[in-house]
């Protein structure tokens, strides 16, 4: 009898296990799944970097489902595609820091909750799920705009219509209480008699026709925040937030509005060089455009050191070329004791060249040297000053026109990279918090979007893209600004 027990005992402890491991192995397969689209984003965005300001689409398959045709159908707003799976929104808080907020998202469109609805959760579980993503998006950046798409009633979910209403009805009172969450009634469209022709066969998920009918209803949304769109007072928005209970008071203490004074030193990228009108096309005059619509930036002046064809050596204090010019800009603002001051330093196109600019080629090692030398006399004659080293930005291959520049060259050009970053990470010992690396970005996206984003210009070897276009410098001024603004404003 004994020994029966023990049997018995021992199958079922083992039919136990079985069923753990078959749960278990199901979630990891769901995590892989889920994985593998969140490295596929993480990858893409590292050869072609999202714009800081950019407008994500956040949630889950409808986004996923709508595929390329979503960066068409909304083109004029920057769109980037981050639905995955069927993911609830506890799925998107875990990836949200990988996915979404390093990329500085100006506007979020959110289509998520159904999932969640429909594996039990009450609605007012999901409305708290959501409270923690706009915290959480808001502590990153406080004047992103969220965007809720209303959840739909699918037919084959009509058994969750309440839950459905429910959730709704509570995110539009929430958005009602808050500046920056928007909320986008798209439920009417296809909830009609016609209902069933807008849905793909699983009855679950829109079909073209369906989100066409969304298409106008989002564009409108985002369209008229564009035309009222002011820069609110931020103490306003936060005080909003924490009587609605998604942020803390302890949180969003009130922050003293920063002045930022910027001296951008660089060469014919900096200068705007065949821009049509450098004065309001050049990059720096876009970064300041940028920093001034920034939460916690209250006024940015700056001054534009850029000069043509001038390489590291150029700007070395004692060849009495460049750096008389930065330091008379610097102490026109060096009076101005409410202003943080900035160099913003892009520096190493010219210097990979395989020859004509003074001192080229440059090796890595005496790259580092001479950036060392100008930002320790930066650092020494502006005590407080904060230094941002960008990494320069690709050029093509090709590129020949006075100075000779092709493949060595580029490859030159990226052996600097790590010396930019071992010379910021050796400032972090003897100045703290006064050197950082800029902009890492550029070069990826530009060697991405080369065609659209640089003049085509004719040399030695045929065409070459060295100098952004008007497009391109805007792209390249909100990569420099989201670097700087990083630089100058605490972590939240």
């Amino acid at each position: 009898m004994k020994k029966l027990s023990q049997g018995v005992a021992i199958r079922f402890f083992l039919t136990v296990f079985l069923a753990w491991m078959a749960v278990g192995a199901r979630l990891a397969a769901q995590e892989l799944r889920f994985e593998s689209e969140i490295r596929a984003y993480e990858a893409k965005a590292v050869d072609d970097p999202p714009i800081p300001g950019s407008t994500f689409f956040v949630g889950s398959s409808t986004w996923r489902l709508w595929g390329p045709a979503l960066e068409e159908d909304f083109s004029k707003f920057s769109p980037v595609n981050r639905g995955f799976g069927g993911a609830t929104i506890p799925d998107v808080l875990r990836v949200m820091d990988r996915i979404i907020l390093p990329h500085c998202p100006a506007r979020i469109v959110f289509s998520c909750g159904g999932n969640d609805l429909a594996g039990g959760d009450t609605p007012e579980t999901v409305v708290n799920n959501f409270r923690t993503f706009l915290a959480r998006v808001w502590r990153a950046n406080p004047l992103t705009e969220v965007y809720f798409v209303s959840n739909r009633h699918s037919p084959a979910r009509e058994k969750f219509r309440k839950q459905t209403d429910q959730f709704n009805r509570l995110v539009k009172a929430l958005a009602g209480k808050v500046d920056g969450l928007y909320y986008v009634d798209v439920l009417p469209l296809t909830d009609g008699k016609d209902r069933d022709q807008l849905f793909m066969a699983d009855r679950l998920h829109l079909n073209r026709a369906g989100q066409q009918r969304w298409i106008p209803v989002i564009t409108a949304a985002l369209d008229e925040r564009d035309r009222v769109r002011t820069k609110p007072n931020l103490d306003d928005v936060n005080r909003k937030r924490v009587t609605a209970g998604i942020l803390n008071a302890s949180e969003v203490a009130s922050m003293a509005s920063q002045k930022l004074n910027v001296v951008f030193i660089g060469n014919s990228i900096t200068a705007g060089a065949g821009l049509q009108d450098r004065e309001t096309e050049a990059p720096p005059v876009l970064a300041t455009a940028y920093l001034k619509q920034q939460a916690g930036i209250d006024q940015v002046a700056f001054s534009n050191q850029g000069v043509s064809g001038y390489t590291t050596v150029d700007f070395l204090p004692a060849t009495n070329k460049a750096f008389g010019k930065v330091a008379q800009a610097a102490d026109a603002f060096k009076s101005d004791q409410t202003g943080q001051l900035v160099f913003s330093i892009v520096l190493g196109t010219n210097d990979s060249a395989i020859q004509g600019p003074n001192g080229s080629p440059v090796s890595p090692e005496s790259y580092r040297t001479n950036l060392k030398t100008i930002a320790d006399r930066l650092l020494m004659d502006y005590p407080g000053c904060k230094l941002v080293i960008h990494r320069p930005i690709w050029y093509s291959p090709t590129t020949y026109n006075r100075s000779k520049y092709l493949q060595e060259g580029l490859d030159r050009l990226q052996s600097y990279f790590p010396q930019i970053d071992g010379l910021v990470a050796a400032y972090a010992t003897t100045h703290p918090r006064q050197v950082y690396v800029g902009d890492t970005q550029g070069f990826n996206y530009f060697r991405t979007h080369y065609l659209t984003d640089f003049r085509h210009e004719t040399g030695q070897q045929g065409t070459f893209y060295l100098h952004p276009n008007k497009k391109g410098s805007a792209t390249l001024g909100i990569f420099w600004a989201e670097a700087i603004r990083k630089a100058v404003q605490p972590v939240n």
